[in-house]
């Protein structure tokens, strides 16, 4: 039996209030478990409990994963935290609430509409490697916007140094497996792109699957981007699976599976440095698994070259 969250007074001060709000929105999505929570906002059920415990304010970027999780409007709760986060005490190190508070939620694209169909036919379509270059530059050109994509970085005062190429220093420990946010890898200023393809579900495309890089943190993360709207949907219940893979020694490689729900996710990161990685998609729902959707194969500032 889950353990029962500890009580709130709302009229106590500001960050019970907001908890409070957190829990609300979670009763109104039918207070699905944490755990549930953990795998659609691609962060851990203790830090999404913790965000609604009312003992400190959560992060701007674990607040929009928890709302996000449960279908909030991003936009208004990254409103209603700034307010909390001005009327609330001081931060400490490490919370994050002063280095989030100029930045801004970031957007997804809306869900994709379509008949919802149980059981498909998934085939890869035996196209030329120019046409489904083709596909995949003129879906990058829609616009598409990114799950982990830094806010702007804050103008530094007059006399400051510049920021460096390399970034800022990660969070917690740069390793296999660990999330590219918490990580501190997504916000390196020099994050990039490094390797794209489509990814089909019944010979249509239905997003694409990335390669990102980190030169900061020597290291690379799959992501998956759904395509805009007027797409065909993706027959739902599904889910996405994200891998990256060492392509010098592929027993080497990370999975991390979020509940398909029309917006970008990503994967967990593989150390890349020396050797060669790519980056896989997946969609599965009940009874179907759609064609894997990869990239090159790359390694550090490398040419990519393709796999096998």
């Amino acid at each position: 039996m889950a353990r029962a969250e500890r009580p709130l007074d709302p009229d106590a001060d500001p960050v019970q209030a907001f908890a409070a709000e957190l829990r609300r929105l979670r009763e109104q999505a039918g207070r699905p478990t944490y755990q549930a929570l953990a795998r659609r906002a691609h962060r851990s059920s203790s830090s999404l409990s913790e965000a609604a415990g009312g003992r400190k304010l959560p992060t701007l970027d674990t607040t929009l994963a928890y709302v996000r999780a449960l279908g909030g409007d991003e936009a208004a709760w990254a409103r209603r935290w700034r307010q909390v986060a001005a009327a609330a005490p001081p931060a400490g190190p490490g919370t994050g609430v002063v280095a989030e508070a100029a930045g801004s939620p970031a957007e997804a694209p809306p869900l994709l509409a379509g008949p919802d169909r149980s059981r498909r036919r998934l085939l890869l379509p035996a196209a030329g490697a120019g046409l489904l270059l083709a596909l995949v530059v003129g879906l990058a050109s829609l616009g598409w916007r990114s799950a982990d994509r830094p806010p702007p970085a804050p103008t530094p005062p007059a006399g400051a140094g510049s920021p460096t190429s390399t970034g800022p220093a990660p969070a917690v420990e740069v390793r296999d497996g660990a999330d590219p946010k918490d990580a501190g890898c997504a916000a390196d200023p020099a994050v990039a792109t490094v390797d794209s393809a489509a990814v089909l579900v019944d010979e249509r495309v239905v997003g694409m699957v990335e390669l990102r890089y980190s030169p900061a943190c020597g290291a690379s993360w799959p992501r998956f981007m759904p395509a805009p709207a007027g797409i065909p949907a993706v027959p739902r219940p599904a889910r996405v699976v994200l891998t990256v893979t060492d392509g010098d020694a592929p027993a080497r490689s990370r999975d991390f599976t979020i509940d398909y729900a029309g917006i970008s996710s990503y994967g967990n990161l593989l150390t890349s440095t020396r050797s060669c990685v790519w980056a896989e998609v997946r969609i599965t729902g009940d009874g179907w698994t759609s064609p894997p959707g990869r990239t090159g194969c790359y390694r550090g500032a490398t040419q990519v070259r393709p796999i096998p």
